[in-house]
């Protein structure tokens, strides 16, 4: 297999020698269709893997990369066809493979055997859909990735599932946890392209993964919550509304299975996303402003006025805001999904401050920009979150399922919410304060937070009230307290 292994290597460093590549192919494909169970009993099988995943990547030649990508989607029926794998249906089961002196059966376990041949099939696919510079192979090896799961995942034990987790899918979403992370991403055309396509699609398919081995992965189920609420608190609007809309899928989808112990980690996920999104800055950013703006020992002030100007780095701001307030290339428009953030924006922009006021709002560094746009971030985001909380609890069955302690508890999010807008859309002189300091263009208010808050934290209560269903009644005190402070 070393041997093949070189071959793969011809594929990447000579990839400009079309004969080559072709040869060298040609030579993997005819010990893959005649030696396939050679390979198996030689203990070389994650080594013919490893050799179609750089042939898969390979950057110069799609043709052959699509071959490779197919190649390795028809192993999992190969394998599970050749006598010589122990998971074999057609073979003899582990104790012939023993009695026949196999050296390899006599060493395999059951989880063993999970990681000796799926494990290797599947980390490829996740090697190619990271790495490979081609779109539609990564699609392919992300679609084969999860069809491969869905299919096969039945009777993976416990304990392969948390490797599978650390090693294969959690790795998928980790440039997600950091900016730092996002530029590690290699070889793709636009980080923006690879989030918006594969990044999503990936996430979609991890819900519908959950949701076909509900039984098995329940345990997982705070793990999944982690992963959809590192997505909504992405400043890219595309990315935050797709956990968004995949956190409702996971719930609407397994409404009926979920116990008392997977809603209370349901709301402590509610819990952290309105914690996250809330904008105390709002109080203290007008304060903080002074110590933004300093310069370094090393920067002029000269230096920091031009700074004001001059463009932001890409990486440092929200995903489709520029300093000056438009919309960059990466505006949702290109997906479909409304603007939020440009709405958002606007609606705290709509009050207007007196006529006779003469002041006009401070040039705004960049670096004041940044820190002005991370708390407009988070306005957003809060008002993403009061949206999902009213359509996935308007929903008769959601309603329905949800315990009373734990609606009552999410309730209690909406209340501090309703509260917080409450309280800084009273007070005029920070509002003003903020425009002057060039927060936005007009004074901001958070008028939609409040009525929003307030009119689903009403709805679902007044609900509860007239509820005459015996696990409503029991908490009915605490519902009417709610209702009347």
């Amino acid at each position: 297999m070393h041997i093949l292994l070189l071959l793969a290597e011809i594929s990447v460093t000579n990839d400009h020698i079309e004969g080559i590549v072709n040869m060298a192919f040609d030579h993997v494909t005819q010990i893959y269709n005649t030696r396939f169970g050679v390979v198996i009993t030689q203990g070389a099988f994650p080594d013919l893997i490893v050799c179609l995943t750089e042939f898969s990547k390979n950057s110069k030649f799609q043709k052959k990369s699509l071959q490779a990508i197919e190649t390795l989607k028809s192993t999992v029926t190969k394998m599970l066809r050749t006598p010589e794998c122990p998971l074999s249906h057609r073979g003899a089961d582990v104790r012939n493979f023993q009695e026949e002196g196999t050296n390899l059966a006599k060493q395999l376990t059951r989880q063993s055997k999970e990681e000796q041949f799926w494990y290797p099939i599947l980390i490829a696919f996740q090697d190619v859909l990271m790495t490979g510079d081609d779109l539609e192979v990564r699609s392919r090896a992300l679609t084969y990735l999860f069809d491969t799961l869905i299919r096969h995942g039945g009777d993976f034990p416990r304990d392969f599932w948390d490797v599978l987790w650390r090693q294969l899918l959690c790795p998928i979403f980790v440039v997600l946890q950091s900016k730092s992370e996002m530029s590690k991403v290699p070889n793709h055309e636009d980080l923006s392209v690879w989030l918006s396509t594969t990044m999503i699609q990936a996430l979609r398919n991890m819900i519908t993964l959950f949701t076909h081995y509900f039984d098995a992965l329940e345990y997982m189920l705070s793990r999944f919550l982690e992963l959809l609420t590192l997505c909504i608190c992405q400043e890219n609007d595309t990315i935050a509304r797709i956990g968004s809309n995949c956190l409702q899928q996971l719930i609407l989808q397994n409404v009926g299975k979920f116990r008392d112990e997977h809603w209370s980690q349901i709301v402590g996920a509610f819990v952290e996303l309105f914690s996250k999104t809330t904008a105390y800055e709002l109080f203290t950013a007008a304060a903080s402003i002074s110590k933004i703006a300093e310069p370094s020992s090393n920067v002029t002030n000269g230096d920091v006025t031009q700074a004001s100007d001059a463009s932001v780095p890409s990486e440092d701001m929200p995903d489709n805001m520029q300093p000056n307030g438009s919309q960059s290339t990466t505006s949702l428009q290109e997906t479909g999904d409304p603007p939020a953030q440009s709405e958002a924006r606007a609606e705290l922009e709509d009050y207007r401050p007196p006529t006779d006021s003469q002041q006009q709002p401070a040039a705004v560094t960049a670096a004041r920009r940044r820190f002005f746009n991370r708390i407009i971030t988070n306005c957003v985001l809060q008002l993403l979150m009061i949206e999902t909380v009213h359509e996935l609890f308007s929903n008769d069955t959601v309603y329905a399922q949800i315990p009373s302690p734990e609606l009552l508890r999410l309730m209690g999010l909406l209340k501090k919410s309703y509260q917080f807008a409450k309280k800084f859309n009273e007070d005029k002189d920070l509002r003003m304060q903020l425009w002057r300091q060039g927060f936005m263009k007009q004074p901001p208010n958070l008028l939609k937070q409040e009525s929003g808050s307030a009119a689903t934290y009403v709805h679902i209560l007044f609900r509860m009230y007239h509820d005459e269903r015996e696990e409503r009644q029991s908490s009915r005190v605490e519902t009417e307290e709610a209702l009347i402070p």
